[in-house]
């Protein structure tokens, strides 16, 4: 006879990664400080925060109005200019797997 141990831990665990998959399900509002952590800015960007960042381009952006008022041209260009991206919706979409991963991990 066999002896299997560890299962009990091993169904813990296989528990915990369903429910964090589950609260990473569907359409969530993420505020734009948790997507552009000083960690994704510093290594992704010339700027140590999204504030910083917002502060060089020139435009004042306190609200999502005034981020959609820049025009998009000129923003992508700042953004492939001073970042690893070429567009916004490119450095969005890596901070938004990065932060997907951090949920997913339970370090969010």
């Amino acid at each position: 006879m066999i002896k299997i141990s560890g299962l009990d831990d091993l169904q813990r665990s296989l528990d915990e990664l369903r429910r964090r998959a589950e609260s990473i399900d569907g359409i969530h509002d993420v505020p734009i400080s948790d997507l552009l952590t000083p960690e994704f800015m510093l290594l992704n960007t010339d700027f140590e925060s999204v504030e910083a960042m917002f502060s060089a381009s020139g435009h004042e952006v306190r609200t999502n109005e005034d981020l959609k008022a820049i025009p998009q041209e000129e923003w992508d260009s700042f953004i492939g200019a001073r970042t690893r991206f070429g567009s916004w919706q490119d450095l969005l979409s890596a901070a938004a797997q990065e932060y997907l991963g951090r949920k997913f991990r339970g370090e969010a």
